[in-house]
């Protein structure tokens, strides 16, 4: 067994414990396994919420992005444009969210929450406040600000990644 894997998971590692490269290929071995949790979460949530995984993202999408044309979704969760409708269609049915027109193009709908559908999410994720805030109270101010500063990194570091658009695949 390698030194940092003996290492405590929670405790900080020092330069002299080990390498850099070593450091980054921690990091990559467990942002993996962050965005292996944070689908099997949205599984779970998904099931709790008495919704399909799909409809689920699109639902949690609007909660983060707000008002959206149905093919901003279908791009944002890489689906058919077809494929949205159905899921708006079967969010509506639930009274979860509902069509506007779009405010700055009449030719477009927007699709936005309804009122009260954020009880949902709350529904959903019984435990996350709370699971979350003991995991970091053993961080000062300072750290939290450090972990806030990359987590903000991380997400412009992805958004960047993912409005990339790279060459489909033959065959």
């Amino acid at each position: 067994m390698t030194e940092t894997a003996t290492m405590d998971k929670h405790a900080p590692r020092s330069e002299t414990a080990a390498s850099r490269a070593d450091l980054y290929s921690a990091l990559q071995s467990d942002g993996q396994q962050l965005a292996v949790q944070l689908v099997r979460l949205l599984h779970r949530m998904s099931q709790r919420s008495g919704m399909n995984p799909t409809d689920f993202q699109c639902y949690t999408l609007l909660r983060v992005a707000g008002s959206m044309t149905p093919g901003e979704i279908a791009d944002s969760l890489c689906l058919s444009t077809g494929s949205v409708t159905g899921v708006i269609d079967r969010m509506e049915a639930h009274g979860l969210v509902e069509r506007t027109p779009h405010p700055l193009d009449r030719r477009k709908v927007a699709v936005r929450l309804m009122a009260g559908a954020e009880k949902l999410a709350t529904s959903t994720a019984v435990g996350i406040g709370d699971a979350m805030s003991a995991m970091h109270e053993d961080y000062s101010l300072e750290e939290l600000e450090t972990i806030l500063n990359w987590m903000n990194r991380v997400n412009e570091t992805l958004e960047g990644l993912i409005t990339q658009r790279s060459p489909r695949r033959s065959g």
